[in-house]
């Protein structure tokens, strides 16, 4: 019968290098977790805790656009936000991108105005695609996993938030907005609030 070697110094050193082995590789893990997680990729469709609401703060999220840099919707505070949720697939999207175009045109220039359109859950080359027929320059963000879609409870496409300068959702339309309902949607964004008049 052979002896055990359990006692043997090889084999205590062989366990303590072992040991330190897998310390190593787990506190090495956790240091690579933290750093990802604590880069933009990680917050990449992350949305606040609370529901989109008229009269409440629009829930924050941050999404990367076509050349993969990553926008929160709060860095365009300070400005009127028109936040449409689109398709490429989807029909009213394409009636109604041409009014968001000529209004971004008119006030582009002024910089108190954004379109920030979110494309769900689609290629970046479709997306792009769709903004190149259209001639459209205003700026587009990428929900390719429909997260921030699904947190705005989209019942379908084309949904479109009218958000103020101060971050606050005035106005809810689902559907297209063409035929006066895209100045409407504004005009409502940019009303003085009741509290805040004489």
């Amino acid at each position: 019968m052979m002896p055990s070697r359990t006692g043997s110094p090889v084999h205590d050193r062989l366990v303590r290098y072992a040991v330190v082995a897998a310390i190593v590789l787990v506190v090495g893990g956790l240091f690579v977790q933290r750093e990802f997680l604590s880069g933009d990729a990680a917050e990449l469709g992350m949305v606040d805790g609370h529901r989109p609401v008229v009269g409440e703060p629009a829930p924050d999220f941050a999404l990367e656009d076509p050349d993969g840099d990553v926008r929160r919707l709060s860095d365009f505070r300070g400005q009127t936000v028109v936040l449409n949720f689109w398709a490429t697939w989807c029909g009213p999207c394409r009636q109604e991108m041409p009014e968001f175009q000529a209004l971004y045109q008119e006030r582009e220039a002024a910089g108190d105005l954004v379109i920030l359109a979110v494309n769900e859950e689609e290629p970046p080359g479709h997306a792009r695609g769709f903004f190149e027929e259209f001639d459209l320059t205003f700026p587009m963000l990428l929900d390719r996993q429909g997260e921030v879609g699904r947190h705005y409870q989209l019942p379908g496409l084309p949904a479109t938030y009218f958000i103020d300068a101060e971050g606050i959702i005035r106005q809810r339309t689902l559907g297209p907005v063409f035929g006066g309902l895209l100045e409407e949607g504004v005009a409502a964004a940019e009303a003085e609030p009741a509290s805040a008049r004489p």
